[in-house]
């Protein structure tokens, strides 16, 4: 052995957690497998070097999991040119029929002990090979699964499968446990159940629910059981199914109860403490020698973090030093001010009593970091209260914003990413917006609150926001084009528009914004055009719906020439009718679509007719909409998967939402 090679023992331990199978996952026998993942297989680890192949080999062979015809295909050859492969396969997961193969898998592999086997196979699947190859093995756990999202499949091929079973079950005399897929008692689960209660071997009994013990009960009494999982949690009106009368029953019984009402929460026991030696002066008092200035400045550190926490208001209440007017005021100089770190005004009524707070204690205001106003603004009822409580509400914030001059965030609710109930969100006045870039602009990193249109304000006020990075703007006012500040907005990167004026976008197109890289236009009234044309080259990330897309295809291909990524939105009312991707030539890197499921043609176009000279950059297509097949009878009827492999021979993958990308599947030549 060479000087840099571990001993197997050690690899082993190593490898074992990335390939070894938990049994909960093995024998899931949810409608959709645990095993439908797109990730990269972990046979690639056999691929690193001759010791991991040698190692990792008995590993992967443990468990195996055939999930389509090229998969069971490609097992049975390998079996067959070593037989020693076969000694290796512990458990074997088959979640189809897949034919003649099997019959060889199952010839090669004498040692399997863990059987999980799908009837939910239609009638395009063969079972031949699977029901020939029963008889040859002899496991000591049975698995079914029955239900193909709540239906049970009746064709020739199950049937033909069910009595192979039938037959196989009393040969079987290592068979102790059965995971039972029928709830209630059928012809269909007399086929299997039947001959395993006459075999009188079966010490463990998995049932889907507890209303499937009325039936099992009589047919397995007779079978040494010393235990019945009941896999599902047993709700409040279920509990009739439990057998309190039956002592001998109850005491097999393994469930957990599931109640509709929330559970009081059971008190788990304290860890045991640590001994700690009494203090050898039982009137210590901690730092009483030290200055008053000491004292506080540790106590203001142990709140500082202490107070980082959700419930900060408790601590307040632990002592007097804490909240107590004392000669230099404690209260504000170190508890209170960390209790207004973060301020959600989630109700109105917040707002008002938010702004008292402010007024009576006016050096708290320096402290707030991040102010959010969550509140909706119902507009239903138009009466002369509700005007009144807006005004009222207005007033109370320029109050506010002109307290916070240390604010890093202030932000408003946003209901998507394209809100359609934007005209709800609470909003505060121009008036406000001008206090808050007066008082708080050389700190605030983040603002996205809705703000009221007003008459024609200025643009001046952009100037003083010289910290701002992230900009949502929702306001449509219309803004003077006279003394637009070239430096305004000089540190803003990320800018999301979600209600405008086209006034707005000039404005901003006679800025600098040296520092802007990603832009969300997600308002589709306003032509961006000048805009693209000032700031198009900087951007490196780009958001914006489909209509702003047609209108300015040309800006976009010929100023916007660094994007890394662009994202094309559109709304339930914008129809796209035409394909793409000519509007889309030599955008480069990453597209993400965004389309409703029933408007597939015109991206079946688009995929069919892509030319990949347009995008000799492309490298990532990702479609939000896109929802991969988890089962081989969807995966050959899925357009998805038909599109990803026309993408890929190109070099390019196709993502979904959640930017998982189609791997091609073995294929059966």
């Amino acid at each position: 052995m060479s000087d840099n090679s571990l001993p197997d023992e050690i690899i082993s331990e190593i490898l074992s957690p990335a390939l070894k199978v938990s049994d909960d996952v093995f024998s899931d026998t949810s409608d959709v497998s645990p095993f439908a993942k797109y990730s990269e297989s972990t046979s690639a680890y056999l691929l690193v070097c001759k010791s991991w192949l040698r190692v990792a080999t008995p590993l992967l062979y443990n468990t195996v999991v055939l999930r389509s015809k090229a998969q069971a295909k490609a097992l049975s050859v390998a079996l067959s040119g070593n037989e020693q492969l076969g000694q290796f396969i512990k458990k074997l997961r088959v979640e189809g029929g897949y034919g003649q193969p099997m019959h060889t898998i199952l010839k090669c592999s004498p040692n399997i002990s863990d059987l999980f086997l799908s009837l939910a196979i239609y009638s395009s699947d063969n079972t031949s090979g699977l029901c020939k190859g029963l008889s040859l093995i002899n496991p000591t756990r049975l698995i079914l699964r029955d239900s193909e999202r709540g239906r049970s499949l009746e064709n020739k091929v199950v049937s033909q499968l069910l009595d192979a079973l039938s037959k196989s079950i009393p040969k079987w005399d290592r068979l102790c446990s059965f995971d039972c897929p029928f709830v209630y008692q059928s012809v269909r689960a007399g086929t299997v159940v039947s001959p395993l209660a006459e075999a009188k071997r079966l010490h463990t009994l998995a049932l889907p629910s507890i209303e499937g013990l009325a039936w099992a009960d009589t047919i397995f009494k007779r079978c040494p059981l010393k235990v019945i999982h009941i896999k599902t949690p047993v709700k409040n009106w279920d509990e009739r199914y439990i057998p309190e009368t039956d002592p001998v029953l109850m005491s097999l019984l393994k469930f957990e109860r599931c109640s509709c009402r929330a559970l009081p929460k059971v008190q788990e026991p304290a860890a045991e403490l640590p001994l700690i030696a009494p203090s050898l002066n039982p009137s210590f008092i901690p730092m009483a020698g030290a200055s008053a200035e000491v004292y506080d400045a540790i106590l203001a550190r142990i709140l500082y973090f202490a107070m980082a926490v959700p419930s900060r208001l408790p601590l307040l209440l632990v002592s007097k030093t804490f909240h107590v007017r004392r000669a230099k005021n404690i209260i504000h100089r170190l508890g209170l001010p960390y209790h207004y770190v973060d301020v959600v005004l989630s109700e109105r009524v917040h707002v008002s009593k938010f702004g008292s707070i402010l007024l009576s204690n006016p050096s708290i205001g320096p402290h707030v970091r991040n102010l959010a106003l969550d509140y909706w603004d119902w507009r239903g009822k138009e009466d002369e209260s509700i005007f009144d409580e807006r005004a009222d509400t207005m007033l109370t914030m320029l109050t506010i914003l002109s307290q916070t001059t240390g604010a890093l965030r202030i932000t408003g609710e946003t209901f998507n990413d394209i809100p359609m109930s934007l005209h709800m969100a609470g909003s505060i006045s121009w008036d406000g917006f001008t206090v808050m870039t007066r008082c708080s602009g050389h700190t605030l990193r983040e603002f996205s609150v809705k703000i009221d249109s007003t008459a024609h304000p200025s643009p001046t006020v952009f100037a003083d926001l010289v910290a701002l990075r992230i900009l949502e703007w929702k306001c449509g006012a219309t803004f003077l084009l006279t003394d637009i500040p070239r430096d305004g907005f000089p540190n803003l990167e990320d800018l999301r528009i979600f209600s405008a004026h086209e006034s707005f976008l000039t404005a901003l197109s006679l800025m600098e914004l040296d520092s802007l890289r990603r832009v969300t236009l997600s308002d589709d009234r306003v032509n961006p055009d000048a805009f693209f044309d000032a700031h198009g080259p900087k951007l490196s990330e780009l958001s914006l719906l489909y209509p702003n897309l047609t209108t300015s295809k040309d800006k976009i291909i010929e100023v916007c020439s660094n994007l890394r990524s662009i994202t094309i939105k559109s709304l339930p009312y914008n129809r796209v009718d035409v394909c793409p991707a000519p509007i889309l030539a030599s955008i480069p890197t990453e597209i993400l679509y965004d389309r409703p499921k029933e408007e597939m043609a015109a991206w079946d176009r688009f995929f069919t007719e892509f030319q990949p000279e347009s995008f000799p950059n492309l490298r990532e297509m990702q479609v939000s909409c896109c929802v991969w097949p988890t089962s081989e009878r969807e995966i050959a009827k899925s357009c998805w998967v038909r599109w990803a492999e026309i993408l890929l021979k190109h070099n390019i993958s196709l993502a979904d939402k959640d930017g998982t990308k189609w791997r091609p599947r073995l294929k059966v030549k």
